[in-house]
């Protein structure tokens, strides 16, 4: 069985909004056509740091400016592993993704891009993002870094 090794980045983007702080979730389409929340993240491409990735895919996955993106600080790598059963050979993948706390201070909604499966978003009171069903344990995340979003 082949096993590739991946490495990815991207960001829990939140604003504020009337004094209170949202987190932004991508609803996308998974290989079973099942709607599921997701954070903004992909590959990190040939020479290119983790930070820049991951306002990079922020901006391409959510269509917001990339000026009006700021990096405030790393939170932290996770890795996980799982078969590819869409890919050829169903090869395993060991995958590092890096995550960032990045704040939005533009004022237009998303626009997703819909060519990558993504069919919408939803910005969450921070209060309640740990309700949602997000892959990673989005609400420990941010429960051990409320402390950044300023």
């Amino acid at each position: 069985m082949a096993k590739i090794y991946e490495k990815s980045s991207g960001g829990i983007v939140y604003r504020k909004k009337n004094n209170k702080i949202e987190v932004l979730l991508l609803k996308w389409l998974n290989s079973r056509n099942k709607e599921i929340y997701v954070i903004p993240k992909w590959h990190i491409e040939e020479g290119e740091v983790a930070k820049d990735t991951a306002i990079r895919e922020i901006s391409e996955e959510a269509g917001l400016v990339s000026n009006d993106l700021e990096v405030i600080k790393f939170i932290t790598k996770l890795n996980y592993t799982f078969t590819a059963g869409y890919l050829e050979n169903n090869p395993v993948i060991d995958k590092d993704v890096y995550l960032f706390l990045v704040k939005y201070h533009g004022d237009q909604d998303p626009v997703v891009q819909k060519e990558e499966r993504f069919v919408g978003f939803e910005w969450f009171p921070i209060e309640k993002i740990k309700n949602v069903e997000v892959m990673f344990d989005l609400g420990a995340i941010i429960a051990r870094n409320k402390t950044y979003f300023i």
